[in-house]
């Protein structure tokens, strides 16, 4: 059975939402890449295109792919109490050098910008 920590996490859906993250960022990567090298080493301009939107396409399907799997695994994953939404980084507020290090509110608000996110994208 999975361990499940005593927030509700399950350990082995965070590896693997982990490892689907990796995923995810290498199969973005290769869009870019393609995006970047653009419509080379072909000889005909037809062939050009069509290798590079068949190739594009590719690793689209991928990036949707891997995407999806990552959405699966994150519901698998179980949700942390609500008590403490940011859980341990709520301690960096009683951080006496916060006025010359802004870590907590710059965290804060990576935090609401992607619960924005997720609000919105559903």
């Amino acid at each position: 059975m999975a361990d499940v920590l005593s927030v509700g996490v399950n350990l082995e859906a965070f590896s693997q939402a982990i490892n689907a993250i990796q995923a995810l960022r290498s199969s973005v990567s290769r869009v870019f890449d393609c995006l970047k090298d653009g419509m080379r080493n072909k000889e005909t301009l037809e062939g050009r295109e069509k290798a590079f939107i068949a190739h594009f396409q590719d690793n689209l399907h991928s990036v949707n792919r891997d995407l999806n799997e990552l959405e699966r695994l994150s519901n698998l994953v179980g949700k942390p109490s609500e008590n403490h939404p940011l859980h341990n980084s709520g301690l960096l507020s009683l951080d006496p050098v916060q006025d010359k290090t802004p870590l907590y509110s710059q965290l804060l608000q990576a935090y609401k910008w992607s619960n924005k996110v997720r609000g919105c994208c559903r």
